[in-house]
């Protein structure tokens, strides 16, 4: 390592206590994300376990996504913190190697995981026809997606490690965990491609499948408000018929009693019994009918209000990563990026690469406001909690 001196007299070591210093919004704003990602994500977990332990098919992937959640926020944030400690004095190639592909191999599992959920949503709301994904489809798809998402982390070792990191203002270089600059250029080139085609057509495929989806969502919810519409104005109109008072329906009632009676008079005992017995049989189909109506409205909003929330957590993923994918583009594009950033604008630069880490924090979030279930058990196991910790 090269260690050389200016009219300023800055010593590697120094250089790096001063970027480290300008980065210290970062470190804080890190450890707020280890903290959140890591209480929330174990909290859901508690929850899925302790109260909820017979989880519906609805909530099938929520306890493995907020587990793995739980591991990258923890990972990546205490990678991200040491990378600011070690700016300029990073100089284990191997160890760069390993702590990137483990970036890599966190970040697309739970990359995977909400694509496998976009899918079981459209199997089961776009796809009636056909059978739901089962127990032994989902397994299979956790399996694949921990096989992708190693493959895909694999190629990371031959594009990041140690690299030279100089400074043009002091003169001195030192070394630092980054994307290589030198080596088979025609591989990086590939990969490059071959990542911003895998991130297009992730994200164009989320779209479809979500815009698919909601498009069926919107058209139940209206086919199922016109129905309970016209159900409502029906029963008010038998109402208002049956009270409105009218001279000739009392003289018609009239006649319809007498006619009853007379017709009692020939009809033997046991008819009278046989009609109630009809009419009490028909009420029971009735009331039956109507329960199984309403728990299927039931098990439909439940389906509904699930996906919308899957939605909005993999918008929110869409969101997060687009920063990074940006910056991982112009870290290829400009040789020296890191390098040209000024101690001003470096702490914002490191902000939006980091912030992709808020996809793996806000789920427990999302669960809390969207999921009333969800909702009413984590109330359950805080008061269990708050009394075992009284007594």
């Amino acid at each position: 390592m090269n260690i050389n001196t200016n009219f300023n007299n800055i010593t590697l070591s120094e250089w790096n206590v001063e970027i480290t210093n300008s980065l210290l919004p970062n470190i804080i704003m890190l450890s707020v994300y280890i903290a959140l990602g890591t209480c929330g994500n174990a909290f859901v977990l508690m929850v899925y376990v302790f109260q909820m332990k017979k989880a519906s098919d609805e909530r099938y992937f929520i306890p493995i996504l907020a587990f793995f959640d739980m591991i990258a926020t923890l990972y990546l944030g205490v990678h991200y913190i040491v990378q600011c400690f070690y700016q300029t004095t990073f100089s284990n190639n191997i160890l760069c190697k390993t702590l990137v592909f483990f970036v890599a191999n966190t970040t697309y599992y739970s990359v995977f995981i909400l694509f496998i959920i976009a899918i079981q949503r459209y199997m089961k709301l776009c796809m009636l026809q056909k059978p739901s994904m089962s127990i032994s489809m989902r397994k299979t798809a956790l399996f694949l997606a921990i096989l992708l998402s190693i493959m895909f982390a694999l190629p990371l070792p031959f594009i990041y490690g140690t690299v030279k990191y100089q400074s043009t203002e002091y003169g001195i270089s030192g070394m630092r965990c980054g994307r290589l600059k030198e080596g088979n250029g025609v591989f990086m080139i590939l990969y490059s491609i071959g990542f911003g085609m895998y991130v297009f057509a992730l994200v164009t495929t989320l779209i479809i499948i979500y815009s698919k989806i909601l498009k069926t969502v919107f058209r139940n919810l209206k086919e199922h408000k016109s129905d309970t519409t016209g159900s409502k104005k029906e029963i008010e109109k038998t109402d208002e018929n049956e009270s409105r008072p009218d001279s000739s329906c009392k003289e018609t009632e009239v006649s319809i009693t007498s006619a009853k009676a007379a017709k009692q008079a020939m009809i033997p005992e046991t008819t009278s019994d046989s009609v109630g017995q009809h009419v009490s049989k028909s009420a029971v189909a009735n009331t039956v009918e109507s329960a199984l109506s309403g728990k299927r409205r039931t098990r439909n909003e439940i389906t509904r209000k699930v996906t919308i929330m899957f939605c909005i957590i993999t918008t929110v993923f869409v969101l997060c990563y687009i920063p990074k994918v940006t910056i991982l583009c112009l870290e290829g594009i400009y040789d020296g990026f890191w390098e040209n950033l000024s101690s001003s604008l470096r702490p914002a630069v490191t902000f939006l690469y980091h912030i992709f880490i808020i996809n793996n924090i806000v789920n427990p979030l999302i669960y809390a406001f969207m999921d009333i279930e969800f909702r009413d058990n984590a109330l359950t196991l805080l008061k269990r909690m708050f009394n075992s910790c009284i007594k």
